[in-house]
């Protein structure tokens, strides 16, 4: 059994966070799952969704995207809005805009070799949103998660009420068949300065992680004894 620690924040500041009875903790996938339908007795589901969480809107959230402005409105107060949704140079350079809610996921383990995928709910596009999914490796990379969205839908208000489903954590070991659980532990200071190093690796060189990202996945992956047996 492995173990991941998660907290939760707002914003750009990983210490701030609303108060923690507040916010809803991420849920077990099966929890209150129909278990009459056939494929809830599936073996292939049952193995693919054991180490599968559910993340839900901490709060109240209204957008609307203004198409003839290409301007953002929201029931958030300036300040909140700054804070809360994070807008890219490029967030109008494909078809549909691309934003950030910095409704931030961390995790960390002690564990080895343990990748955390982040994957849509299918109701969120109900919405008016279609939330890009991704991977990467929680054991050599500490990386909290945001929530990046396309918005589908144009001039309209998109409202997406507190408890709305937003995604799925699947957490995996690519040498095992691991099986998880998580605790809530807020980050300690040495995951904070890795966050903070990470972030300035991203911002001066864009994209340059991931090569870092693969040279300590196959440094971890390396046996200690291989040396051992090398003539």
């Amino acid at each position: 059994m492995k173990k991941v620690y998660w907290s939760y924040s707002i914003g750009d500041n990983i210490d701030d966070a609303l108060p923690v009875d507040y916010m809803p903790s991420p849920e077990r996938y099966r929890k209150g799952y129909d278990m009459a339908y056939d494929h809830a007795k599936c073996p292939a589901f049952i193995e693919y969704t054991k180490n599968m969480w559910l993340v839900r809107q901490p709060f109240d959230l209204g957008i609307t995207y203004k198409s003839a402005d290409k301007y953002l409105q929201s029931n958030l107060d300036q300040k909140a809005f700054d804070d809360y949704v994070h807008l890219g140079d490029n967030w109008l350079s494909g078809t549909y805009p691309e934003i950030q809610m910095k409704h931030v996921l961390s995790l960390w383990t002690k564990d080895k070799d343990v990748w955390v995928e982040q994957i849509p709910h299918p109701l969120l596009s109900r919405y008016g949103f279609d939330l890009v999914p991704g991977t990467f490796p929680i054991s050599v990379w500490f990386r909290p998660l945001v929530v990046g969205v396309k918005v589908l839908d144009f001039d309209t208000n998109l409202w997406i009420p507190k408890g709305t489903p937003l995604y799925y954590i699947r957490l995996c070991s690519k040498r095992s068949n691991a099986e998880f659980k998580i605790e809530y532990q807020e980050p300690p200071a040495d995951k904070k300065r890795e966050q903070s190093r990470h972030n300035l690796l991203r911002r001066f060189s864009t994209f340059d992680s991931w090569s870092v990202i693969q040279g300590r996945v196959e440094k971890e992956s390396k046996c200690p004894f291989s040396g051992l047996w090398k003539r």
